[in-house]
Parts: C-alpha cells; structure tokens; sequence
C-alpha cells in the first residue's frame, strides 16, 4: 500500500491488516451498512498490472478467456488466465487508462500472474508493470451512491461493466445488489474523492467489500484456489467473463469441450454458516453422510454479522441439490445455500 495513502487512512481509524484495511475501528457496524448507506472501500488488497504497447492487444486476446477487443475507453470486463488444462491461474477486471489497459486483480496472486505473462512476451511489443503505486482505488457503494458520484461528476456509467474517466479518474459500474462503483486515480485526487464523500458515508474494510463481491456471486481467485477450477466451474460464463467464440488461449479447447460436448457437474453457489472462525479459500466443504466424502471447496468467504459468515463455493452439483453440507468436516458448520442474482443460462458471446 502507498505510504502516503495509507498515512491518510490510517488518520481515519484504519486498521491495516496484512496490507490491506480491516475495518475503519467498527466492523459489525460497517457489515450492516454495507447494503443500505453510502460506504467508502480502500481496494488496496487488489493489485494492478498496466499493460502496454504496440502489440498489447493481440498479446492479450492470446492469453485470456475474453475478448480483449471488446475493452474500450467506455467498457471494462472481466476475465481470467488459464493453464493449458483449462484450470485458473487468475482472474482479473481490466480496463482502459488513458492508452494502457489495467488489469486489477487480487493482491495475493500478482507476482506469480506477472512472472508467467511475462514468459510469454517474446518478441512482441509489450510491456506489463506493477501499477499498484500510480493509481489509488477506492470502492464506492450503497442506495444512494449515484446520487452522490451525480453531484460530483458529470457523467457516471449505467450499466455493469461500463467504464467512464473524466480528467483523470476513471470510474467503473460493478454488479452488485446495490449501486456498486470502483474508482481509480492519482493518490490526491482520491484523497479529494474521499474528503468530499466521508462525511455522508460510512468507511469500510476489506471484509465488508468482499461481502458485496460475495453476494453479488463474482469470484475471486487467491494462492489458495490456483488451478482448482475451470471457468464454468465458478460461473464465468454467467457473468461476462468468458467467450466461446474469440479464438485461442491457453486452455481454450478444455473450456470450449466442456461447454459444447461435457456436462458441467460442478459451480459456483452463495451460500452462508454460523461460526466462530472465517473459514479460508480451498477450505473443503463435506457431506455428512458415512462416508464424508468432499462436495466442494470454499471461494471466498468474509462476516456478514456476528458468527455469521456469508460465501461463494464450488460444488458438486449433485451433492448441493441432494445432501446436507458442512464446512471442514461432517460435523463441521452446516451450510445454508442462497440464490445467485444472475441467471445460469446467459448468451454465449
């Protein structure tokens, strides 16, 4: 985290916690806020690789699971990179900043996701950085958050995943169960952003963020989930973030069979458990039958009240339908599932 940016959180109560912002000195309260008020998110838990050159585009659209193409000035997108076993390595929003593209992805996996694009530049014109320091990122949400950015900025995206910059400070609509923005500038210009807003608005950690992630059922891949799932196993295909029609990627024809000829047996589900621990990435999740066997593994998890934790999980299909699930063990936390806010059957791209 840029010193000076966190400096200035931390004049506001902040609590840093592995290099990302634990809450703001009142979590309980700032997970009850996140759904109904307006909130101001640090994002410093996510990294950011700038991508740029002559031949940034085609490099690419060769590596990832969406369409490069379709990013513009005015639309961002989601996407993931994959081994040739079709299994992520990471996932990833990019958009456009000035000339570059910017890929924001989880803290947690950039220097792996650097190293190997890197391998794969060759002889081509590009050039990918670590642009963590050069643009603050801050996550604006809650009931009247468009009414807020409206009195400040002259014109703000309308639909999921478009993407507007004014001056300087490129603004993105998220999905989301509430109005839902990530925003993206130099250190004082966000610090301006945030002066302006703090006053109408609650300041919220890492946790409470990610539970709006959460519930909105968009994934997001840790060192702890590398290359344990194919993209439909996390419902990429459901949420803009995977084309069947773009051409070749690593991996690509292990996506492209199972969507064409296989049966997806496993995907994403938002489910939530009473504990007394968060439970971690890759934490398996277990029937309770004799035979204990895994149905699953744990997404992401964060409090969405007191012993209360809300998820995203990959599961056998079969076993979610059918079967009481646990977290850990057979014994362990039952597991209550909840609806997704999308749709499983989008058009293919």
């Amino acid at each position: 985290m840029n010193t000076e940016w966190e400096k200035f959180l931390s004049a506001r109560n902040a609590t840093l916690e592995n290099n990302h912002i634990e809450n703001f000195g009142h979590s309980i309260t700032e997970e009850q806020h996140a759904f109904s008020n307006l909130v101001l998110a640090d994002l410093s838990h996510y990294a950011l690789i700038k991508a740029s050159g002559d031949d940034v585009t085609e490099f690419l659209q060769g590596q990832f699971t969406n369409d490069i193409k379709l990013v513009t000035d005015n639309l961002s997108q989601l996407s993931a990179y994959c081994n040739p076993k079709g299994r992520i390595l990471a996932n990833f929003r990019i958009f456009k900043y000035k000339d570059d593209f910017v890929l924001r992805l989880h803290a947690d996996i950039l220097e792996p996701t650097l190293k190997r694009l890197r391998m794969f530049i060759m002889r081509s014109k590009v050039e990918l950085l670590d642009c963590g320091d050069e643009l603050t990122r801050i996550g604006i949400a809650g009931e009247n958050a468009t009414t807020k950015l409206s009195s400040i900025f002259t014109t703000l995206p309308e639909n999921t995943d478009e993407s507007l910059t004014e001056n300087d400070t490129t603004i993105i609509k998220l999905a989301g169960t509430v109005p839902r923005y990530e925003v993206y500038g130099p250190l004082e210009t966000i610090k301006t952003l945030w002066e302006t807003l703090e006053n109408d608005a609650v300041s919220i950690g890492k946790n409470s963020w990610d539970l709006l992630t959460i519930r909105a059922g968009i994934p997001e891949i840790v060192t702890a989930t590398v290359e344990a799932f194919v993209p439909q196993m996390v419902n990429l295909q459901a949420i803009n973030s995977l084309s069947f029609t773009k051409g070749c990627y690593p991996g690509q024809e292990v996506v492209a069979r199972m969507h064409y000829l296989g049966k997806v047996k496993r995907r994403l589900y938002i489910a939530s458990a009473e504990m007394d621990t968060l439970p971690m990435p890759g934490q398996p999740i277990m029937t309770s039958a004799e035979k204990e066997e895994k149905a699953g593994q744990i997404v992401m998890a964060s409090w969405s009240g007191d012993n209360i934790v809300e998820l995203l999980a990959v599961l056998i299909i079969e076993k979610a339908e059918n079967e009481a699930l646990h977290i850990e063990s057979h014994d362990g936390a039952s597991l209550t599932l909840a609806d997704l806010p999308y749709s499983l059957e989008k058009d293919e791209k």
